[in-house]
């Protein structure tokens, strides 16, 4: 197993919400990175320890019951009856007697305010083949995300997990773990697939908009460079500059959220912007 802990500094600069489209992230990202853990027979499950402290703080399990096959998210270590054994929570919501994860996409802000699932239940997140109207991970799913929600030293933490999803029908299926991540600062929202960290560190007289796939900078004096990368961390675009209005054609990038890193006389900023 590999950890990876992202130290990078980063911050959004000076964009409107209508484009960031979401609040600022601040805080350290523990990404862990794992052998791909694939489950595919009844009873089979794998777990997720978030701050690697040995306690698991979630199981994710195809789960040996009565009416089938499914993907079924437990706090803390499965139970057997359904019933999880922490007071952690997935990012969810009720339907009538039971609960379900939520399949977030990339970029999905995982805060106090997303809804939850109630401690120590479980999320049926694919039962029976998606015989349950309300499960959203069925059929054939890559790089789907579960957000989770745990208490660490008395704190709240947030944090996802990224799995590939398939099960077809009510008797036959897989789900593979391929790693998480959390934010280290209670109380601090992370990004689905988020593995930056992002703090503040913004340089007076800077800012930046998005329009018709142009990113624009601006500045008071000449912008030396500009680092583009993916949320999962991944460097999508590398350019010296030496203007102090600058702009970067994004028509190349596939449509998602983006964090580009400038640097303005020797001093990083960053900007996040969707495509």
């Amino acid at each position: 197993m590999k950890k990876i802990t992202s130290k990078k500094l980063l911050n959004y600069g000076a964009m409107s919400a209508a484009i960031l489209g979401v609040a600022n992230v601040s805080g350290q990202i523990v990404y862990t990175d794992i052998d791909d853990v694939t489950i595919n027979t009844l009873g089979s499950t794998t777990s997720v320890d978030l701050d690697q402290n040995g306690d698991i703080d979630f199981s994710l399990d195809l789960p040996n019951f009565t009416g089938g096959f499914g993907f079924v998210g437990f706090p803390g270590v499965d139970q057997g009856g359904g019933m999880g054994s922490t007071d952690n929570v997935f990012v969810g919501f009720a339907n009538g007697n039971f609960f379900y994860g939520s399949n977030l996409a990339a970029g999905d802000i995982i805060d106090a305010t997303s809804p939850t699932t109630d401690p120590l239940r479980r999320a049926d997140n694919n039962f029976y083949g998606c015989a349950y109207s309300s499960s959203q991970f069925c059929g054939d799913l890559v790089d789907a995300y579960v957000g989770l929600v745990f208490q660490l030293n008395g704190n709240t933490h947030y944090g996802w997990a990224r799995v590939d999803v398939n099960v077809p029908d009510a008797n036959s299926g897989t789900m593979t773990l391929k790693d998480y991540a959390y934010n280290s600062v209670a109380d601090a929202q992370i990004m689905a697939g988020q593995t930056l960290s992002i703090e503040d560190n913004t340089i007076e007289g800077f800012s930046s908009y998005v329009s018709d796939n142009v990113l624009t900078l601006n500045a008071r004096t000449p912008i030396e460079t500009i680092s583009v990368f993916s949320i999962s961390g991944q460097e999508v675009i590398s350019q010296k500059l030496s203007n102090t209005i600058e702009t970067i054609d994004l028509n190349g990038l596939s449509t998602g959220v983006y964090i580009a890193t400038v640097s303005i006389e020797g001093t990083e900023t960053a900007i996040k912007f969707v495509k």
